[in-house]
């Protein structure tokens, strides 16, 4: 009976991982002819040490990016690049005496960095340059399934997003880059 249990219990796990979306986001309408976003792969540090392929927030960026902005213009350029995008390991902290003996599971931190720059151009040249870095620190035991891990690492992703969306809403409606926007 206690084998019966314990295959049902296993079998009634969840496989699927919540689709978190972040999509509050408000577009802007630029005062530019062309958009790109800029990605180069060595600029780039998200390691598949959680047990899973990283490589989906990269995906998941250039989505935002190219959702985020609207094109009405007839002459300025803009390029956005993701200057840094990285994930890296902070701190483990390690269960010491009877923690250790009920709880053998360790606490990584992890440590998710984003910095882009937006370059406005006309003809060639830069006429101004918006640079913003977010990071977001979390925490994942090492006891977590990878769906568990991609669950935390997606949850981290998108309040990165939000709050690098946020501050870049705040410099767009500054007088230096307000001469870039539409009224659209």
């Amino acid at each position: 009976i206690f084998i019966l249990l314990l295959l049902t219990a296993c079998a009634n796990k969840k496989n699927e991982i919540a689709a978190i979306k972040f999509s509050g986001y408000k577009i802007i309408t630029l005062n530019v002819f062309d958009y790109k976003i800029e990605v180069k792969d060595e600029k780039y540090n998200l390691p598949n040490d959680l047990g899973f392929d990283s490589s989906f927030l990269l995906n998941k960026l250039t989505i935002w990016g190219n959702k985020k902005f609207k094109v009405n213009g007839e002459k300025k350029s803009l390029l956005l690049a993701i200057e840094g995008f990285s994930l890296e390991k902070k701190n483990i902290k390690k269960n010491k005496g009877l923690k250790k003996i009920f709880f053998s599971e360790e606490e990584i931190e992890y440590n998710l960095k984003l910095k882009i720059s937006l370059k406005f151009f006309e003809e060639n040249k830069v006429l101004d340059t918006l640079n913003l870095n977010g990071n977001i620190v979390f925490l994942i035991k090492d006891n977590y399934s990878i769906i568990q891990k991609k669950e935390f690492l997606s949850s981290a992703y998108v309040e990165l997003i939000k709050k690098v969306d946020e501050a870049l809403d705040h410099e767009l409606n500054k007088k230096t880059f307000s001469k870039f926007r539409t009224t659209q």
